[in-house]
């Protein structure tokens, strides 16, 4: 399972961690305009470029028989090739939905200083305690040839005493920043409140569409656009079938995120004040020292002396010290 890394529901209570459709509306159009790229590309710009280069041939053929030739070509090749790469496209499309729906979202539950996780198809719940999660930032660094490169993880563990095992909750980052400032967001929740958590993530539809061409005709009409950037939106946009990608985000939107089920309905509910759990002396001793160690211009990594750049393995971390 891969942590989406995207607040799909915060409040007093809870937070729930999953995978928004923001970016699916981009994947439908990418998908789309190279369906229609390819198509263009047989049907007009391939027969153009082979025509205009056979004006002084030596076989005697003129421009028209040429265009004639490579354009019926053309016609098949991208019927069938068009076919082909909208088949393609609608593989990725819905088999990144589905894959999503197959999962849940993981709930932080701030007032039980709890974490509730359900592994892919499982609708029994693992809960465990939020000072017992194990999480960790990992690095390693790979030749290509030409140099190295290094990649990041993010995850988390959950440990399930029924079935005796343990479930990997794993994303790539793109700096160990990044990964730190995913759990950051999850801390400050757990630990401060949703005050201090940023909002639930955006969800793509044709509202998006409708702002998008609402903001790109007032850059226009402030000079903040060129007629030329406005006539490429409008061509990009037409070329993938204008509102079509985002009625594709609002499906994805409604199908997308399995719904958590009525069994942890009663450990979700609203505590009194006077019952919430309270952080170990543990924690807040260790988070006296951190605090006081960033207010004197020590970073994370500083305080920890943590060096991803020296080390390809794991370095797990129980979550009072993340």
């Amino acid at each position: 399972m891969d942590l989406g890394g995207s607040i799909v529901e915060v409040n007093d209570t809870y937070l729930d961690v999953g995978s928004s459709n923001f970016g699916k509306a981009f994947q439908a159009r990418a998908m789309i305009g190279l369906c229609m790229g390819f198509m263009v590309s047989c049907l007009l710009v391939l027969p153009t470029i082979m025509g205009f280069s056979t004006f002084n041939n030596p076989f005697g053929r003129n421009f028209s028989w040429y265009f004639s030739e490579f354009f019926e070509s053309g016609m098949w090749i991208s019927s069938w090739g068009g076919a082909g790469f909208a088949i393609i496209g609608c593989y990725v499309v819905i088999s990144s939905t589905l894959t999503k729906s197959r999962t849940r979202p993981i709930r932080f539950n701030r007032q039980r200083r709890e974490v509730c996780f359900f592994p892919n198809n499982s609708d029994e719940p693992i809960i465990q305690p939020w000072e017992e999660l194990v999480s960790w930032l990992s690095g390693s660094t790979g030749s290509t040839g030409v140099g190295t490169m290094s990649t990041y993880t993010f995850g988390m563990a959950f440990d399930d005493p029924k079935a005796d095992t343990v479930h990997f909750v794993n994303q790539g980052v793109m700096t160990p920043v990044h990964g730190l400032g995913k759990w950051e967001a999850i801390r400050v929740y757990m630990e401060k409140g949703p005050q201090y958590c940023p909002g639930k993530a955006p969800y793509e539809g044709r509202h998006t569409f409708d702002k998008e061409h609402t903001d790109m005709l007032e850059e226009y009409q402030h000079n903040e656009r060129s007629a030329l950037g406005v006539g490429w939106w409008y061509f990009t946009h037409i070329i993938t079938l204008w509102r079509f990608p985002y009625w594709v985000a609002e499906w994805d939107h409604r199908f997308s995120m399995k719904s958590l089920p009525e069994s942890i309905a009663e450990w979700s509910k609203s505590l009194p004040t006077n019952q919430w759990a309270k952080p170990s002396q543990a924690l807040k001793e260790q988070s006296a020292k951190i605090e006081k160690a960033f207010a004197q211009g020590q970073d994370f990594m500083t305080y920890f002396k943590a060096d991803l750049s020296k080390t390809e393995a794991k370095e797990s971390t129980d979550s009072s010290v993340l």
